[in-house]
């Protein structure tokens, strides 16, 4: 306690207080203090003010000096070294130039008299603050003070490694404070070091590469202590090199200047058998070669592919490939196979563009390396080495140069063997075994490299074929000969069935070719049909047979339409469907036929058409043995096949025989009945009865469940496959169209009627379904029932959820009751999944003969939009994608029907996203987790961040006019698009990322005040502005000013901001002085939220600064208010702002709002609001070169900008 009164008398008379012996053995101990985790909170509080006071006094960096003593401890000097810091940044430029050059030489001077063997001036803290304090002053003084900076930093670099170490953090520190985060706060004067940095480049280059030499020449240091600090030298100089490199991407025409400053580094890195250093050498490669670049950036790379400069980089990769499995040197072969994908990618996308002689040779280089790395027992690396075949896609001519042939040949001849399934974990024998232990945890994650390992050989076998058929036709008829002699026995090789789908996809890819094929081949082809014909016959091998199946269907549609033996190949094909149907075994020839039976509906439909009806006759014949997978993907061939006739009588005929049944189904009263409640359908569907062992009982509920996931399977098989006319030309010919009372012509979609006698049904069952998640419903499910496994989301969905690859459960090794629980609820996932995705893509497809029936409105309102506040969160992330599409591209007299619905839905996503936010805020505060609570928490940050996405996506597209010149999105694009940081906006560049600045009709619709939800749809929209989703911040940052402004162009009553209160709007229908305060303070708090974002934080600087212009008329100090308060600016500042916008809203050149204009504004905010966003960028930026250790704060309490919650936003005006 005394001491403690001491120092708090000590912080008091700090100002006035003299640097003698008194005071620096009190702060000495204050720092002590301060570190020890034993320090109570009063004493830590004390030391901590005491230090934070003489930091803040004028005599700081004298004090920091003195403390640099080396009989201090590491605390003493690295709060030393922070003094300094401080003082160089906040106090440099105020001081005198004597006292400034003499700060640099004490400073220069205490790093060149630090002893080698002193421990704490070698360590790493202590290293990087001096780096730290010559960083400051090279971005005040550099080059006009500091002309030398470069010479002193090689002449303190010569003294030793720990001095030499510094100087290289004080370059990358330089280059990643200036080049790549930009942290000098004035733009002029960062815009000034880029330039002499890029400038300097090349003594930065030299100085690297001497330091390099400098740590790997003279003798072996006699300790290890030194030989760490030497190791961390070489590491350090590796990555300034690295750096650099990235430094000159922009600029790649700087590159042909350092191209061998570049690759002499690399080739001694993997010259010298240091694993970690050639890692980093192989980092500063991939640098070099961009993975996509348009064709200036492509064009300085050439220089490294010339006269060889890269061989030295391919013997390296081979040389690695060639060692034994060791965890050392296979980490750096998966990095060197990266820098190989990267290298060869690049010289694929120039070789496209350039195609220079002198770079061929790099072909051979890339063929023979490929090779090699295809032969490796690693599946990870055969997998990263196939993809270059995906590049290669858009340089084919490369396939057709005599001079490769060979090697060509040679990969092509190998792909069976390296698309082996040799790597699965759970079933690999040595060599393979090490491999697939050390990548994978489970045989999922390894199906999904091997999936694109085998789709990328698929490729390049497509690309050859296509380049160069008869090599490729050559070997695989040789392949077939060796198969068709005994298919039996030539099933036991390990390559059969990889040989049988290589040979699949080369017939396949023969049809491109087809009349060259036919002039000299025909007859063998004819031959071979006959063959496998044969083979088929006799074969009883369920490999053999699939292998001889898939064959058949591939050489078939190269013979002629009218070949004698189409008749019969279709008959022997259909007769597979039903192939050994008691046989277990045969079950995956039966559903592998069943896949080609809708591939070749939809590749090869003119052999298909004309035997129709010997089709129909086969399929019929054994339409009571197919399973309800079968039925429905024969019914969507059937419907596929359709296509060509374009003729709405025989669409009718067929729907009317395949659908009658199901028909029957969703009418019948029964049904009807099971599903008009949630109720209902839980005891229909065997959940009302006891969890039981009954087998007959079990199987009679089993049945109905069979039965509603087939009749609604079929139905979304029909809809999906079956296609109208468009053109009225086209539909009149088809006999598609009638002429409605006003005697204009309607296109008729031929399912139209036959399904609206099931809607009522249908839409029903859609709104039960969602139902029977609710308290309620599950009421009626049996106690015997654990009710959290059986309505939980299945592990497909859980999986999906965590960002982690799905593997499928075995039911034979789970319990009998954990099989039910999976069955059933994969069962109710499906079933809500295909029900809604069918009846969605039917209200569009129908069009106005679904909206002219009497209850349109009703489905539309009650079955789509009805009881979503029962569905869970992930599962209305998938409704929000499945219903976006077709909506935003129809339309507006469609849409009109949809307004009701959407504002339901944006009033609960209000509602449901504000208290998911609140909840994940919470729990970040509370203090103990055990591990579940844990995984429970990043569960649901996962789900609801996923949500926010998909809505923000949905926002945007729904509320954004669309380019009308743009091609609108297919039904079948429900895929979130890849986020993509360079199509952002930068410097006000919307053409880039939104072709409209206006609303859309749905857009105006919901904002209407007969709808009444424009308070929850700007809520929601400023709400996620300020949310932690970066993507989903991007998407709304347009939309939310849109309908902001919106206000001004009607006459709304109410705005609804977070804090419960409803404002009421003007006479005029501008926005009250106190919500518009609440949404411009929203506005400004996601900025900090979204600093580190430069790709489109700007766009947010846009709309501040267009909702400052809108409202400064009207509200003249609200929009200054909050930025006082929440950016904390100076009135000084601000008032030097407005002026400049109000000079700009005069000059008749500032009208139009081009990129000039906006980015001219965006610069006088971004200067404006600079303090505000300073702290959090430079406390958050990733730091390559290591930090100072932070004071150890006496109560730290989380710093939030930006808040959703009325609890914990500063409360800017007391009367809200």
């Amino acid at each position: 306690l005394w001491l403690t009164a001491e120092i708090v008398c000590l912080v008091r008379m700090n100002e006035n207080l003299p640097v003698t012996g008194d005071i620096l053995p009190d702060l000495i101990s204050a720092i002590e203090c301060n570190f020890q985790p034993t320090t109570d909170y009063n004493m830590r509080s004390a030391s901590y003010m005491l230090i934070e006071s003489v930091k803040e006094s004028n005599q700081c960096l004298e004090i920091g000096f003195r403390m640099l003593d080396i009989c201090f401890s590491i605390y003493v000097q690295q709060c030393g070294l922070q003094f300094i810091l401080h003082a160089i940044r906040t106090k440099w430029p105020s001081l005198p130039p004597v006292v400034q050059q003499l700060s640099k030489d004490r400073l220069i001077n205490c790093l060149l008299s630090s002893p080698a063997n002193n421990d704490i001036r070698s360590t790493p803290a202590i290293m990087e603050g001096f780096a730290q304090c010559i960083v400051a002053i090279v971005e005040c003084d550099w080059p006009q003070k500091w002309k030398s900076f470069i010479e002193d930093c090689r002449s303190i670099s010569k003294i030793g490694p720990s001095q030499a170490i510094v100087v290289l953090s004080v370059i990358g520190r330089l280059i990643e404070d200036v080049m790549e985060f930009e942290l000098i706060e004035d733009p002029s004067r960062n815009k000034e070091l880029r330039t002499v940095v890029l400038d300097s480049a090349s003594q930065f280059f030299d100085l690297t590469l001497e330091m390099i030499k400098q740590s790997n020449a003279g003798e072996i240091p006699p300790s290890s202590a030194e030989s760490s600090v030497r190791q961390r030298m070489l590491e350090k100089s590796y990555h300034l090199l690295n750096s650099l490199i990235a430094s000159l991407n922009p600029r790649p025409h700087l590159f042909t200047k350092f191209v061998d400053k570049i690759l002499e580094p690399a080739r001694d890195a993997f010259k010298s058998g240091n694993i970690p250093v050639a890692e980093i050498a192989i980092s500063c490669l991939e640098s070099v070669f961009p993975r996509k670049a348009s064709a200036k950036n492509y064009k300085p790379v050439v220089i490294f592919f010339e006269s060889g400069r890269l061989n030295f980089a391919y013997d390296f990769i081979m040389m690695i490939s060639l060692l034994p499995f060791d965890q050392q040197n296979y980490t750096l072969l998966k990095a060197a196979t990266h820098l190989f994908f990267d290298i060869a990618t690049c010289f694929c996308s120039f070789w496209e563009l350039f195609e220079i002689e002198d770079c061929i040779d790099n072909w051979d280089s890339i063929f023979r390396l490929m090779l090699s790395l295809l032969k490796h027992p690693s599946t990870y690396c055969r997998m990263w080495c196939s993809l270059i075949f995906n590049s290669m896609k858009n340089c084919k001519k490369v396939y057709k140069i005599e001079r490769f042939a060979p090697i060509l040949t040679e990969l092509f001849k190998y792909i069976p063997k390296a698309t082996l399934k040799n790597g699965e974990p759970s079933k690999a024998v040595e060599p393979f075994r090490a491999y697939a232990k050390f990548d994978y945890e489970t045989n999922t994650a390894f199906l999904i490299d091997y999936h694109r390992l085998r789709e990328a050989c698929e490729v390049f076998v497509g690309d050859w074929v296509a380049s160069n058929w008869r090599r490729a036709y050559s070997v695989v008829m040789g392949w077939l000969d060796e198969i068709l002699k005994n298919p039996a026995e030539a099933s036991n090789d390990e390559c059969f069935m990889t040989t049988a789908k290589v040979i699949h996809v080369v017939l396949d890819s023969l049809v491109d070719v087809i009349e060259d094929v036919k002039k000299t081949e025909y007859t063998i082809i004819q031959a071979k049909v006959d063959a496998v014909m044969n083979a088929l016959q006799n074969c009883q091998v369920v490999d053999a047979v699939q292998a001889l199946v898939s064959m058949l269907s591939s050489l078939f549609p190269i013979l002629d339409v009218s070949d004698p033996r189409i008749p019969g190949i279709l008959c022997k094909l259909i007769s597979s469907l039903t192939l050994g149907i008691d046989d277990p075994e045969m079950a995956e020839v039966r559903h592998h036929f069943t896949y080609l039976f809708i591939k070749m509906a939809t590749d090869h439909q003119a052999h298909l058409i004309a035997h129709i009806e010997l089709i129909w006759k086969e399929i019929s014949a054994v339409a009571g043995q197919l399973s309800d997978h079968q039925k429905c993907a024969v019914v969507e061939g059937l419907f596929a096949l359709c296509k060509l006739f374009k003729n709405f009588e025989q669409y009718a005929q067929l729907m009317s025989v395949t659908l009658q049944q199901t028909v029957e189904f969703w009418v019948s009263a029964e049904i009807m009945t099971a599903v008009s409640k949630p109720e209902n359908f839980l005891i229909y569907i065997g959940l009302g009865d006891p969890l039981t062992n009954n087998d007959s009982l079990n199987l009679a509920y089993h049945t109905r469940r069979k039965q509603f996931s087939f009749h609604v399977k079929i139905l979304h098989s029909v809809i999906s496959r079956l296609e109208v006319p468009t053109e009225i030309e086209d539909a009149k010919t088809g006999g598609f169209c009638i002429t409605d009372v006003q005697g204009n012509l309607r296109i008729c979609h031929p399912a139209a009627e036959l399904f609206q006698m099931m809607f009522p049904t249908l839409f029903t069952f859609l709104r039960c379904l969602k139902g029977i998640y609710s308290v309620s419903s599950l009421k009626v499910v049996h106690a015997t029932y654990d009710k959290a496994k059986l309505f939980d989301l299945t592990d497909a969905e859980k999986s999906a959820v965590m960002g982690k690859p799905h593997e499928t459960k075995k039911f034979k090794d789970m319990q009998r009751q954990e099989v039910f629980y999976e069955k059933m609820k994969l069962f109710l996932a499906e079933l809500s999944d295909h029900l809604q995705h069918l009846l969605i893509r039917c209200v569009f497809a129908f069009d106005w003969q679904f909206f002219a029936l009497p209850n349109a409105a009703s489905y539309v309102e009650h079955g789509i939009f009805g009881d979503l506040e029962n569905l869970m969160d992930y599962r209305l992330r998938l409704f929000l994608r499945r219903v976006i599409t077709p909506l935003s591209n129809s339309t507006t007299e469609v849409q009109s029907y949809f307004v009701n619905g959407l504002a339901k839905l944006v009033e609960h996503l209000n509602d449901r996203l504000i208290a998911r936010w609140h909840l994940i805020m919470k729990k970040e505060n509370a203090c103990e987790f055990d591990d579940e609570q844990t995984k429970q928490q990043i569960f649901t940050e996962n789900v609801v961040s996923l949500l926010t996405r998909e809505l923000a996506l949905f926002l945007r597209s729904l509320l954004l006019q669309q380019d009308p010149e743009k091609p609108r999105a297919t039904p079948k694009a429900v895929e979130l698009p890849e986020f993509n940081s360079s199509a952002m906006d930068t410097d006000a560049n919307d053409e880039q990322t939104s072709s409209s600045n206006a609303l859309s009709f749905l857009g105006k619709s919901l904002l209407q005040r007969e709808v009444n939800c424009y308070a929850s749809l700007v809520s929601l929209l400023l709400n996620m502005l300020s949310w932690r989703e970066s993507v989903a911040a991007f998407h709304i940052s347009q939309v939310a000013g849109l309908a902001i402004l919106e206000a001004v162009e009607f006459c709304f009553i109410f705005l609804y901001i977070l804090t419960k209160h409803y404002f009421q709007l003007q006479s005029n229908g501008i926005l009250d002085e106190e919500s518009f305060k609440h949404a411009y303070a929203f506005i400004l708090g996601a900025m900090p939220q979204q600093c580190l974002n430069p790709e489109f934080v700007g766009r947010l600087y846009d709309l501040a600064v267009q909702l400052y212009e809108h409202f400064r008329n009207i509200y003249p100090n609200a929009a200054q208010t909050v930025l006082l308060q929440t950016t904390e600016c100076s009135l000084g500042d601000l008032q030097a702002f407005d002026k400049k916008i109000l000079n700009a809203l005069e000059n008749p050149d500032f009208k139009s709002c081009n990129k000039v204009t906006l980015k001219v504004k965006r610069d006088w905010f971004k200067s404006l609001i600079k303090k505000f966003l300073k702290p959090l960028k430079t406390h958050q930026v990733r730091q390559i070169f290591g930090e100072l250790p932070p004071l150890q704060r006496p109560s730290p309490q989380p710093f939030f900008t930006s808040s959703i919650s009325p609890n914990t936003l500063p409360n800017l005006f007391q009367e809200s």
